[in-house]
């Protein structure tokens, strides 16, 4: 992939004004898309929400920023606050916005008090003005000594030309860049609420941007709402790393529309990223909701990396517990970890762990470097040569076998995608190949590719069946596609040789009786050891 040379810096333009007088409706119909949540309730947006604005044939960027004033319910009004003024600081241009129905207000008068003294360049504008009748209103708001608003209603887009047309008059754009490069990864960090993701973000935003406030921090459960993407460069490639809401159990979002609309987000977030970090935090159990999300993201098929958060204090908690005289090192209590979530999130037991401590800002530097390496392993297309040679070792290992005696055959087999490396293998009939070899040939498949910890698309198609098109285009009857899903099925194959990788290298399988030994309790499981079971072998493969 080309170098893509460093952006300009882009005119930023800071939407303020007092709650719920439709800065984030106006900023969704500037960029004409949903950026912001849009609520008919002061308080929702909380955080600096920002997006590109294309103005003919330059860019600028849209801050958009929580109700100045607002009394937070959640003790965070000081912090929205903070968010606003550092938006102010860095601004070009603000869009002042008022409510042209509720008219001229205190507050209204406290910022415009605060604008002019602080000596910004601002614009005034009169939102939810839908019609000419409305304009009449707009008087006195000259009051302000802003000069007269435009009236404009972002819910109707009437007068967004105008609004434009005044940015261009107030922001010099000549030094504005003509095209904005597409990010080369989006990294979505995910996680139940309170698990430190807005700390990591801010972690990585002040090691890479020298911005350690980029999002509010709080011990309140659920200060993050919108999705709110921070933008940073690592060694002169553009990065985007996503601050998501936290996930709550479904119960809890059904009443509540903020937490409904933020769920989602979060969702189409992990569907956006070309890896998900996965924040876990170390001081409790997996519950319901880590593995719900686990499941969401390895339905989407994407590389996922396991940030184990609070590993400090999850630290003192064991060494709290441990027995007189008992030793523990680090590497013991990390490996003791990663076989407890391994037994949780049995499927995902590919996925490589980061041990941080976000707060400190400890060990951040490794996870981004493990992001890239992960982004990279998906993104990497190999020849048909090397994927047949892997097929021909599997088929030499394992043949397939069907209950009627009947032969499956693998004729050959394809790369048709990356992100994530698909694999179409073509065969006599898709039906003979059961779910547990499909699995036995994607976990041998980690292990010969070099794909050991990202996750497989697995397609099983016939080759007899194939359908004419118009045009006497080709293609293939009915495929049946398998690979990482979230069944929750324990892959059968273990993946040595791995970068990353948490797990240690196993032998592969022989033929033979074997005993399945009971795996140990883990100081972070409260469930109880189970029972050592026995399994025969059934017979040799057909």
């Amino acid at each position: 992939m080309p170098r893509i040379p460093p952006m300009k810096r882009l005119p930023v333009i800071a939407i303020v004004g007092r709650p719920n007088v439709g800065k984030s409706s106006l900023l969704n119909a500037l960029v004409g898309k949903r950026i912001s949540i849009v609520q008919d309730m002061p308080g929702v947006t909380r955080d600096r929400v920002t997006a590109y604005l294309q103005m003919d044939d330059r860019y600028v960027e849209l801050v958009d920023t929580g109700g100045y004033g607002f009394v937070d319910p959640d003790q965070l009004t000081e912090h929205i606050n903070q968010q606003i003024e550092i938006a102010m600081a860095r601004a070009d241009l603000v869009l002042f916005i008022v409510d042209c129905e509720d008219g001229l207000t205190s507050a209204d008068q406290e910022i415009a008090s605060m604008l002019r003294r602080k000596g910004i360049k601002t614009l005034l504008l009169a939102n939810k003005a839908d019609g000419e009748r409305a304009d009449v209103a707009l008087g006195e708001f000259a009051r302000l000594g802003l000069g007269t608003p435009i009236g404009v209603s972002a819910l109707r887009e009437r007068n967004l030309d105008q609004v434009l047309a005044a940015i261009e008059k107030n922001v010099d754009l000549s030094a504005a860049p003509k095209e904005v490069p597409p990010p080369e990864m989006l990294v979505a960090i995910v996680g139940k609420r309170n698990a430190g993701k807005s700390t990591l973000v801010n972690a990585i935003a002040s090691l890479y941007e020298g911005d350690p406030n980029r999002v509010i921090v709080s011990e309140v459960p659920g200060t993050t709402r919108d999705s709110v993407d921070v933008h940073f460069e690592k060694d002169g490639k553009s990065l985007v790393v996503i601050d998501t809401a936290g996930v709550r159990k479904m119960r809890h979002m059904v009443t509540n529309d903020i937490e409904f609309y933020s769920f989602h987000r979060a969702e189409r977030s992990i569907r956006r990223a070309g890896v998900v970090l996965m924040l876990i935090d170390a001081t409790i159990p997996i519950s319901e909701p880590d593995k719900k999300l686990a499941n969401y993201i390895s339905e989407q098929f994407k590389p996922i990396i396991f940030v184990i958060n609070k590993w400090d204090l999850a630290k003192e908690m064991i060494r709290e517990r441990r027995k007189a005289g008992e030793e523990l090192r680090d590497e013991d209590m990390m490996e003791e970890y990663r076989t407890y979530l391994d037994q949780e999130l049995r499927h995902l037991d590919y996925a490589p762990m980061a041990f941080v401590t976000a707060k400190e800002g400890r060990n951040v530097q490794t996870v981004v470097d493990l992001t890239q390496h992960l982004f990279h392993q998906a993104n990497q297309r190999l020849s048909t040569a090397k994927v047949n040679q892997a097929v021909r070792q599997i088929l030499s290992e394992k043949q397939p076998s069907t209950p009627s005696g009947r032969r499956a055959r693998i004729y050959y087999a394809t790369q048709i995608d990356v992100a994530p490396p698909s694999i179409v293998i073509f065969v006599n009939n898709p039906a003979y190949f059961d779910p547990s070899y499909t699995r036995f040939i994607v976990n041998r498949m980690r292990d010969l590719l070099p794909y050991p910890e990202v996750p497989i698309r697995l397609i099983v198609r016939q080759r007899e069946q194939r359908k004419a098109l118009p045009g006497g285009e080709q293609i293939h009857g009915e495929a049946i596609t398998l690979g990482d899903d979230a069944s929750g099925q324990t892959p059968s194959a273990s993946r040595p040789g791995r970068t990353y990788s948490a797990r240690k290298p196993t032998k592969p399988k022989t033929g033979g009786k074997k005993v399945k030994a009971a795996a140990p309790r883990s100081r972070f499981s409260k469930r109880k050891p189970t029972k050592t079971k026995t399994t025969k072998k059934r017979g040799r493969d057909r």
